[in-house]
Formats: C-alpha cells, sequence, structure tokens
C-alpha cells in the first residue's frame, strides 16, 4: 500500500546525536531540538542525493565505462515566519554555522512522538544563512535556508531506546 505523506513527516534539527545510527529517543526530543514539520511550507522539504561517476575506461577500451560514486545530501527547506519565538525557531536557531543533526520520520503522523524502533532518516548538516523570500500577495512571510552535510548521513536507522 502507498504511504500517504499528507501530515505523515516529521522533521527535527536535532543539536547533538551520540550514536549516528541509533539516535536516541531523548535525543530526538531533548531541550534545545527544533521541531521543523508544522512551519515548513507543504512543498518545502527538499532532500535530494547527488551521486559522482567514476570512469572504468582502459587504454583497451572501445566502449565508455561508469559506475557510482561518491554522494553527497542536498537539503533545502523553505519555511513559514512567526510573531511568537516558538514558532520561529527555525529563523533563531538554526543560524549560519550552526552544527547538528536533521531528523526525518515519513509514514508516520507527524504527532505521534519519537518512539524506539522507529526508521528515521538522520543527516550531520551545519546550517546556512536563512534568508526570507519577497513577500506576495495572498501568502504568508516565509523564509529558506540550506543545509550543509557537514559529516555522514543514514538513510534509514532504527530509534533507540
Amino acid at each position: 500500500m502507498k504511504r500517504l505523506s499528507d501530515g505523515n513527516t516529521k522533521a527535527t534539527f536535532v543539536p547533538t546525536v551520540a550514536v549516528l545510527s541509533a539516535p536516541t529517543v531523548a535525543e530526538l526530543t531533548a531541550v534545545g531540538i527544533v521541531a521543523c514539520e508544522t512551519v515548513i511550507t507543504a512543498s518545502g522539504l527538499k532532500i535530494s542525493i547527488d551521486q559522482g561517476e567514476v570512469k572504468g575506461d582502459t587504454l583497451a577500451s572501445i566502449q565508455t565505462f561508469t559506475g557510482p560514486g561518491r554522494t553527497q545530501a542536498k537539503i533545502d527547506l523553505e519555511f513559514f515566519r512567526d510573531d511568537t519565538s516558538l514558532y520561529d525557531r527555525m529563523w533563531s536557531v538554526m543560524t549560519n554555522g550552526t552544527p547538528g543533526y536533521f531528523v526525518v520520520r515519513r509514514g508516520i503522523s507527524y504527532a505521534t512522538a519519537y518512539a524506539a524502533g522507529q526508521k528515521v532518516a538522520i543527516y550531520t548538516v551545519t546550517c546556512g544563512e536563512p534568508s526570507e523570500i519577497a513577500p506576495e500577495a495572498e501568502s504568508y512571510d516565509r523564509a529558506q535556508t540550506k543545509l550543509f552535510p557537514s559529516g555522514p548521513y543514514l538513510r534509514e536507522v532504527t530509534v533507540a531506546a
């Protein structure tokens, strides 16, 4: 059965994770995390993986051969600004140069708390400089930021107790 994405994505900026392959519930819910799913726009979570290409030609080759090379996560976020500091934490906490981990859980309601056994993707990142998006008619105030890969990422790990 296909997974419904509406309301079923949780995205959290976490300041510290001890073991990348087993983030704990305590780390994902600690003081200092930034719950992003209620402020990222509906189409504003853009995560892609770019992959390089390794050339495998030899002097004797009469065809071109390639293989998969290094990968790089690219994360671009678009989010709403808010008048209250509680809901404007992406702007005030995820500032240029801030290191951390971006955790994304899919397929479970965003309102469901992190729990042991759930699968998440986790990216080691450094935040870029957030910038405001030009205002438009009939729109809320929005901003965007880029998260730079500053360490490894794992696309499917199990949350530990």
